[in-house]
């Protein structure tokens, strides 16, 4: 603090220079942070898993439906509170491009199962009286612009039929960009090849001891039918999709590394000439009686300086946008689109490293000079 107005000052001596250093920080700053905003996304549905809740599909695919019957067989055994067919229904509003998610479900069993699914009690219960009833999530009411009372019709490409749904409620909390539906009314909707068919069961249990029991019991009662199951934890259901992302997820830490080390080069490229350009004038601080370590870290203070303010700048701006604008709305399987404040913290740690880095040879350097070679310097 006691050098801070010479800091300043110095920061301020090439304005444009610095100006550009600081707009480098923030641009480079905000795609980062977006960069991790998304692989945060990729990774929600996992952490965010209810550790009760299982979900049991079909052992060869998700594609291949299991038998409704085996709901019954699911909840007579120990530690299972109950359980709800979860069918993929895949339709599509109007056109091909308004694709959102939507499942058969039981609506009785729906609110006590997906309990971060808020709605009010009288559409809760206008919802399990309409067999032909549907709910949607705020975001995607927002999105098409549904209402309570609409009728809409949904076209599945999978069972190749049009199902017309009246919105019964707007939900808020979970993934609202999903639509719920009656699994009643979609198999008496059904082609003969897909009635009394199921695509995955949702099933919780009583306490997270009984997870890994009820998942071994399930998957031991089918085991030699003609469908088999394969039951885990919502955790590791989720898991599974997040594996697929694997190469995606690699490919976006590399250019964020590479981000990371073009802001290292433009940020050392940038103090090496400030430092260089002074060297007379280090000549002159020693003469007065300026100690080496002192010398070295006033020029590390102000690149620390320049990396806080572009720092603050870029998380600012990335702040603003994506609260100003969400992006979820926008983006397949995203349930929001706000930087997790450790991704915050993570990109000012970074920007603070880059400026200690990328200065440190520079001001050791000169710092180190004698009066005399500083002040015949001509750099």
């Amino acid at each position: 603090m006691k050098y801070s107005k010479l800091i300043l000052k110095n920061i301020l001596r090439n304005k444009r220079r610095s100006l550009l250093t600081i707009s480098s920080l923030v641009v480079s700053l905000f795609l980062i942070i977006t960069l991790a905003t998304i692989l945060t996304e990729f990774t929600r549905g996992s952490e965010e898993a209810n550790p009760l809740r299982l979900v049991s599909r079909h052992a060869v695919s998700l594609t291949f439906n299991i038998p409704s019957a085996y709901q019954a067989r699911i909840a007579a055994l120990p530690g299972v509170k109950h359980v709800t067919p979860y069918t993929w229904f895949g339709g599509i509003y109007k056109e091909e491009k308004n694709f959102f998610a939507n499942f058969a479900i039981d609506p009785k069993i729906l609110r006590s199962h997906n309990p971060e699914t808020k709605m009010s009690d009288a559409e809760w219960q206008s919802f399990i009286n309409d067999r032909q009833g549907a709910i949607v999530g705020q975001k995607l009411a927002k999105l098409y612009g549904f209402s309570p009372g609409q009728r809409i019709t949904l076209k599945s490409p999978i069972y190749r039929a049009d199902l017309e749904f009246i919105v019964r409620g707007i939900y808020t909390g979970g993934d609202e960009k999903t639509l719920f539906f009656h699994h009643d009314y979609l198999n008496e909707s059904m082609p003969a090849w897909g009635k009394d068919k199921v695509g995955t069961f949702g099933i919780m249990a009583n306490t997270a001891a009984d997870v890994p029991r009820i998942a071994q019991a399930v998957d031991s009662v089918f085991l030699n039918t003609d469908a088999p199951t394969k039951t885990e934890s919502e955790r590791e259901f989720a898991i599974s999709f997040e594996t697929m992302m694997g190469g995606v997820k690699q490919f976006m830490y590399g250019i964020m590394a590479a981000i990371t080390f073009s802001l290292l080069l433009v940020m050392a490229n940038t103090m090496a000439m400030s430092v260089r350009e002074r060297t007379r004038e280090v000549g002159t601080l020693k003469a007065l009686g300026f100690q080496r370590g002192t010398i070295a870290w006033m020029f590390v203070g102000e690149s620390l300086l320049v990396a806080g303010l572009g720092a603050v700048l870029g998380i600012g701006c990335a702040m603003l946008v994506f609260k100003s604008v969400d992006l979820s709305l926008y983006i397949p399987n995203f349930q929001s689109f706000i930087p997790a404040p450790q991704t915050l913290v993570t990109a000012f740690v970074v920007a603070l490293f880059v400026g200690f880095v990328s200065v440190i040879y520079s001001a050791y350097r000169v710092s180190g000079m004698t009066i005399a070679e500083a002040l015949r310097s001509t750099e």
